[in-house]
C-alpha cells in the first residue's frame, strides 16, 4: 500500500525559537499600539472613530512577520464564512501585493541566477513586478527571440526565518487543536502541511518541475491554462515561464454575467476534481492569487510551489467517498474513510463511526455550494474518527486543503453549483481504469 510521508518540519533550537517569538510578539505589539494611537488621535481631533480599519493594520502586521505568517493569512482570507468580509479583503491583498523587492535587490538576484550574460538570455526585463508575493516576485521580460515571459525571482535571505516561523506556528496550531471547540479538526496536520509547503516553495527549481507536470496533467482540459516553464533558464532561485494572456486582468465576480459565473465555477471545480481523482498531482494552494479567472472564460493556474502527489490508495478511496456522497450512501462513504485511515484496530468502534457518517452524509449529500460547509463537514468527520478510535490519515489533509482554498471562490461565482454532480462523471472516468498521473509518471521516468 502506497503511503505518503508525513511532512517533516525542520528542527529549531529553543533559543532560536524564543528569540524569534520575542520578535513576533514585539511586531504584533507595535502594530497594535500604532492602530490604537491613530484611533485615539482621531477621537482627540473630534473626528469619527471606527474600529473598521483594524483589518488593514492586521494585514500590515502579517506582512511584516514574513512568508510563513502570510501563507496562513492567505488561507484565512478565503474563508468569508469564518472571518468578516473586510478582514478577508484586507488579508487578500497578501496573495500577490506584498511589498516588492527593491530594484537593486532584483537586479542582484537576477545577476546571481543567470550570470553576467543575462542580457543575451533575457531582454526588456523591467524591475516593476507583475505580482509580489511573500517568497518571490514576478517580473515581465522577453526571450532573445521576442517571446514574452514572466520571471519569478526569490527574495534573498528567507530560509532561516521561515524555518523558525514554521516550527512556531505548527506548535501553536497543534495546541489550538486541543481546545474544546476545535477538537477533531485536523489543525495540526494542516499546519504541518502548510508549513512544509512554505519551505518547499523556497526551491523554485522544484516549482518549475511541478509546473511542467501540472501543465501536462491538465492538458486535456481546454479551458485551463498553465504556463510552461522555460527549463533552461530555471533554477533554485528563479522560474522563467510563458506569459499567459489575460492573467493580469482583475476580474470582479459582480461584473460577470450569471452565465459566465456559472461557467467559471464549473471549470474551476472540474480542474480541481481532475487533479484529485485522475492525475493524482494536486495543487494545494489555489487561492485567488494563484487561480486566475479571465474574462474569456478560462482558468489560469499559477505558482506550483505547493503540490502534493496523492497516493493511489488515497485517490481511489477519495473518489469512492465523493461518488457515494453524491448518492447519499453513508455506509459506503464510511468504508472509503476506513480503508484509507491511518489505523483501525479492535478498539475502534467502526459501527458507531458508520452511523455517524450516515447521518452526516444524509445531511450534506446532494447539497449545492450554498448549503455545503466544508469546514463544518470536515470537522464533524474528524471528530467522529477521533471519538470512535479511528486514526485519520494525514494524506486526506492535502485534498482537503485543495478544496478548502477554492470553496469560497466557487461559492461566490455560483452558490447553486452542484459540485457533487460535477465530480460524478470525473469519478466514473477515473474508476473506469484511467491510471492516475500516467503522463506524470512517464515524465518522471524520463528524468
Amino acid at each position: 500500500m502506497e503511503r505518503a510521508e508525513r511532512p517533516d518540519l525542520p528542527s529549531v533550537t529553543t533559543a532560536a525559537a524564543l528569540l524569534r517569538l520575542g520578535h513576533i510578539l514585539s511586531t504584533v505589539s507595535v502594530g497594535t499600539a500604532r492602530h490604537l494611537a491613530r484611533h485615539s488621535l482621531r477621537r482627540l481631533r473630534g473626528r469619527p472613530t471606527t474600529p473598521a480599519d483594524w483589518p488593514e493594520e492586521l494585514s500590515r502586521i502579517v506582512e511584516r512577520l514574513g512568508p510563513a505568517f502570510i501563507k496562513f493569512a492567505q488561507i484565512a482570507s478565503t474563508r468569508e464564512d469564518v472571518l468578516p468580509p473586510r478582514a478577508c479583503a484586507a488579508l487578500g491583498r497578501l496573495h500577490d501585493n506584498v511589498e516588492p523587492m527593491r530594484a537593486r535587490d532584483v537586479h542582484r538576484a537576477l545577476a546571481a541566477h543567470l550570470g553576467p550574460g543575462r542580457a543575451q538570455l533575457l531582454t526588456d526585463f523591467r524591475p516593476e513586478p507583475l505580482g509580489s508575493g511573500s517568497i518571490a516576485c514576478v517580473y515581465p521580460a522577453r526571450l532573445s527571440d521576442g517571446t514574452q515571459v514572466a520571471v519569478k525571482l526569490r527574495r534573498p535571505g528567507l530560509t532561516d526565518t521561515v524555518r523558525r516561523d514554521v516550527a512556531i506556528l505548527s506548535t501553536a496550531f497543534a495546541l489550538a487543536g486541543r481546545l474544546p471547540g476545535l477538537r477533531g479538526a485536523p489543525l495540526s496536520d494542516m499546519a504541518r502541511a502548510v508549513g512544509a509547503s512554505v519551505l518547499r516553495q523556497l526551491d523554485l527549481a522544484a516549482e518549475a518541475r511541478n509546473l511542467a507536470l501540472l501543465r501536462d496533467d491538465l492538458s486535456t482540459l481546454e479551458f485551463v491554462a498553465v504556463p510552461a516553464p522555460v527549463t533552461a533558464l530555471c533554477g533554485e532561485a528563479c522560474v522563467v515561464m510563458d506569459f499567459v494572456p489575460g492573467v493580469r486582468e482583475h476580474v470582479e465576480v459582480a461584473q460577470l454575467s450569471q452565465e459566465r459565473r456559472r461557467a467559471l465555477a464549473d471549470q474551476t471545480l472540474r480542474a480541481v476534481f481532475e487533479m484529485l481523482f485522475c492525475t493524482g498531482l494536486v495543487h494545494c494552494d489555489l487561492h485567488p492569487g494563484n487561480l486566475r479567472l479571465t474574462r474569456t472564460g478560462s482558468v489560469v493556474v499559477l505558482d506550483a510551489g505547493f503540490v502534493y502527489r496523492v497516493p493511489e490508495v488515497v485517490r481511489e478511496n477519495l473518489a469512492l467517498f465523493f461518488l457515494n456522497l453524491g448518492f447519499r450512501n453513508g455506509p459506503r462513504c464510511a468504508e472509503a474513510v476506513l480503508a484509507s485511515a491511518g489505523q483501525v484496530d479492535r478498539r475502534s468502534d467502526t459501527a458507531a463511526f458508520t452511523a455517524d457518517m450516515t447521518r452526516l452524509v444524509d445531511r450534506y449529500g446532494g447539497s449545492t455550494a450554498r448549503d455545503f460547509d466544508l469546514i463544518a463537514f470536515s470537522t464533524e468527520l474528524f471528530a467522529s474518527q477521533r471519538r470512535n478510535g479511528i486514526y485519520a490519515s494525514s494524506e486526506f489533509v492535502f485534498p482537503l486543503l485543495a478544496l478548502l482554498m477554492v470553496e469560497q471562490t466557487v461559492r461566490r461565482l455560483d452558490p447553486d453549483v452542484d459540485f457533487q454532480a460535477i465530480a460524478r462523471p470525473i469519478v466514473f472516468r477515473a474508476a473506469s481504469g484511467r491510471p492516475a498521473g500516467e503522463r506524470r509518471r512517464r515524465l518522471e521516468s524520463v528524468d
